[in-house]
């Protein structure tokens, strides 16, 4: 399985506000993306929590015998709370969005979530899915806002032989990509990824959106892909 990552803060940033991590274990990987609000004054903390609480959960998830994708969003929605309520901050100056996608190596499933804007894809043999949503009047989804599972978009899918590509990005991506055809920027981001190799990956990333082409952009930027492809 492959990993490959970027992250960059944008050119009229003072500190960054996005935040990502990736696990890679035996039994499942775990990629997860978090942008904190800029409305947020400490948002950037909030989007560093919002990592460690999806790992957190997942951790502890992994031990039950019946694996409820609502009991995973409700331990990350605890333990971020908890990680922000040991702090000095309030919720409200950390809300962060939170896309990750778990992806189980024992029985080749994968589960993508996502609360708030931003981007998660994956594409299988069978299907593709696209989680992208953007703001309501004005109002974000977030951990620290949002308190119901049904805040949270999630999709469940299944891979074979052929295995998947998956990506995650920011809404300082996302929200650049054409409509429709967030298809053909992973897959040719796949394509490249595996021409080049495997010490320099990271680095075309970084340099992807350290020159990001779109004309003023602010927005820091957070990008996660992996493949797999077992035959």
């Amino acid at each position: 399985m492959n990993f490959n990552s970027a992250i960059i803060k944008g050119p009229e940033k003072k500190v960054l506000q996005d935040a990502f991590g990736i696990i890679n274990q035996k039994q499942f990987s775990l990629l997860v993306v978090a942008d904190g609000l800029g409305s947020a004054e400490h948002s950037g903390f909030g989007a560093k929590k919002a990592i460690d609480a999806v790992q957190k959960a997942v951790s502890e998830w992994q031990k039950l015998e019946k694996k409820d994708i609502k009991v995973l969003i409700q331990l990350v929605q605890f333990y971020w709370n908890l990680l922000i309520g040991d702090s000095d901050f309030e919720k409200k100056e950390c809300a962060t969005t939170c896309l990750f996608a778990y992806i189980d190596k024992l029985s080749n499933t994968i589960i993508l979530s996502q609360l708030g804007d931003g981007l998660v894809m994956c594409k299988t043999k069978k299907e593709t899915i696209l989680l992208k949503s953007a703001e309501e009047y004005n109002f974000t989804k977030s951990l620290g806002s949002s308190k119901s599972y049904k805040d949270w978009n999630i999709k469940h899918t299944d891979f074979d032989s052929d295995g998947f590509n998956l990506l995650l990005t920011t809404d300082g991506i996302s929200e650049d990509l054409v409509e429709s055809k967030e298809d053909q920027f992973m897959e040719g981001l796949i394509e490249k990824m595996k021409s080049t190799k495997r010490n320099k990956r990271n680095g075309y990333l970084h340099q992807l959106l350290k020159n990001w082409p779109t004309k003023y952009h602010t927005d820091d930027k957070t990008i996660c892909i992996a493949w797999e492809k077992k035959k």
